[in-house]
């Protein structure tokens, strides 16, 4: 990529009113979209990769049903959504393709297509750079104020395997390779907490959210790293975030005085990587930790203080505030949360479906019942009580103390084949029988955000009822409003997990709505000191 400080002179900027505008890539079923568009900003043109969520994403901020029939036999050149490479002829049979098979095409549906605003991109992002370069200009004229997206993050996720070469972990760059033709005054970009981490490659190593710094510093932008949480913005989950903002070189000079500093450390690397490839020096380079008092208090008195609003554990939403009024049994009132969820985001969609939708949960075996009212047991008891549990459900324990035989006895147990238990050893067996391979299961805790990892439906069970949650409770969790619809096959599994995007992983790789109305607020504040 070649360093270019200014964009081109003369640029007609894209405004509808005093509107910002924003092109979101990866754009996902669209929570960070809805987000910014609730802060004020007009979306003028977005990139998926996979339909599933594409499909979902046309539905509720475009209004296209993607399998209607107005849809289907409208001449690709009419159409608002546009597929790089299409799979078949067959719309339908695009929405539950694999995109990592599809083949390459001479993309004749965006060819003759000069301005690509208001359509969204089905395809890959480098094949979307390929097209872009062919056609050696960008794809919205004019100016845009911001360029959005989280890129796919499986490699840098805590939770799997750290691969360098990882080809997933080369869409930061195609992020940036897109930016650097469109060149936006502002860069958003969403990734998981483990980009943060250090990895080795022959000995040497290597922090990822620094090369990307990097890869945006040697295009021209002066960038602000920051670790964010959810939770402190409002969010009913506590979900850690890296974000990266970046401002065109050619703007910082016009940042007030206090927002200059947060991008001091960006116009730094832009002037390092001009002559040399800097390596990662702790005492030289850093990101902003917005979960630390410190960095926390900072941002409290700046235009960071969105991200920040709900500090205060007492402001903070649980998962009761989100999902309460969805139990089965004796639901009590919606809260005032999902009352200003639905006005504050709920306005702002396009499309969706003003009678709530995917409100099914997963049916589970009496015994997965069961085994889900001891977990509840075990998310409300003193660690010691819990772990016992869990090693005798593991068969690392025979025998129970009476707390833990106690703690169990004063829950109303469910029966799945054997009886109840009666008393100590029976209990064990009890306990024992409901053995299963997957560690990875507890239940939600009603008084305290959701925990950040809920893309699997049977990883986590309710907090009350022996049950997983319905796709509706997972979005409300995820401040998702209730008139937005999800498409697509609600869960998946084998070797389709590679490639297919259900419901559940749609709502899990999401930037939660509230976190990105908090995100739009900041970028927007910092965009009109320029």
């Amino acid at each position: 990529m070649t360093h270019r400080a200014n964009s081109s002179k003369g640029d007609t900027k894209v405004t509808q009113g005093n509107s910002p505008t924003f092109i979101e890539l990866f754009a996902g079923c669209g929570g960070l979209s809805l987000g910014l568009r609730s802060a004020g900003f007009r979306e003028v043109m977005a990139n998926e990769l996979s339909s599933m969520p594409a499909e979902t994403f046309a539905l509720n901020l475009m209004n296209v049903d993607m399998r209607s029939s107005e849809f289907q036999q409208t001449e690709p050149k009419d159409r608002k959504v546009l597929w790089i490479d299409s799979s078949s002829d067959d719309v339908s049979e695009r929405l539950v393709d694999n995109p990592f098979e599809r083949p390459e095409t001479n993309m004749a549906e965006l060819s003759g297509i000069d301005d690509f605003e208001g359509r969204l991109i089905v395809g890959d992002i480098r094949r979307l750079n390929a097209f872009i370069e062919d056609r050696g200009s960008a794809l919205v004229h004019g100016e845009v104020d911001l360029v959005s997206g989280g890129p796919p993050c499986q490699s840098f996720s805590l939770a799997g395997r750290r691969e360098f070469g990882n080809q997933r972990n080369q869409l930061p760059w195609e992020f940036a390779k897109f930016v650097d033709v469109q060149r936006p005054r502002m860069v958003l970009l969403e990734n998981v907490e483990g980009i943060l981490r250090p990895f080795k490659l022959d000995s040497t190593t290597y922090y990822a959210w620094f090369e990307v710094c990097k890869a945006f510093a040697n295009i021209g932008y002066a960038t602000c790293p920051m670790l964010v949480n959810a939770r402190l913005a409002g969010v009913a989950q506590n979900r850690p975030r890296f974000i990266m903002l970046a401002i065109r070189e050619d703007l910082v000079s016009n940042l007030s005085e206090d927002i200059a500093p947060w991008f001091a450390q960006g116009v730094r690397l832009i002037e390092a990587v001009k002559s040399e490839d800097p390596a990662y020096d702790k005492n030289e380079w850093r990101y902003w930790d917005l979960t630390d008092e410190a960095d926390a208090s900072r941002a409290e008195v700046s235009v960071f203080a969105p991200l920040v609003a709900f500090r205060d554990p007492a402001k903070q939403h649980t998962v009761y505030d989100a999902i309460r009024d969805l139990q089965d049994v004796d639901a009590p009132a919606r809260s005032k949360y999902v009352k200003e969820l639905n006005s504050v985001l709920g306005d702002y969609l396009e499309g969706g479906n003003p009678k709530m939708q995917n409100l099914r949960h997963p049916n589970s075996t009496p015994k997965v019942q069961a085994r889900f009212r001891v977990y509840q047991v075990i998310a409300n008891s003193p660690k010691q009580v819990g772990d016992e549990i869990k090693k005798i459900m593991r068969g690392q324990k025979t025998d129970i103390s009476d707390a833990t035989y106690q703690a169990l006895l004063k829950r109303d147990l469910l029966e799945y084949g054997n009886g109840l238990p009666t008393d100590h050893g029976s209990m064990v067996d009890y306990l024992a029988g409901m053995k299963t391979r997957k560690f990875s299961q507890r239940a939600l805790v009603s008084t305290l955000p959701a925990p950040a990892a809920l893309s699997i439906p049977d990883d986590v069970a309710h907090y009350s009822e022996p049950r997983t949650l319905s796709v509706r409770e997972m979005a409300r969790i995820q401040s998702f409003p209730d008139s937005f619809e999800f498409r697509g096959i609600a869960t998946t599994g084998g070797a389709r997990r590679r490639y297919q995007v259900p419901q559940y992983t749609q709502i899990g790789n999401a930037v939660p709505p509230l976190l990105g109305r908090a995100l739009g607020k900041v970028v927007s504040s910092i965009l009109s000191s320029l």
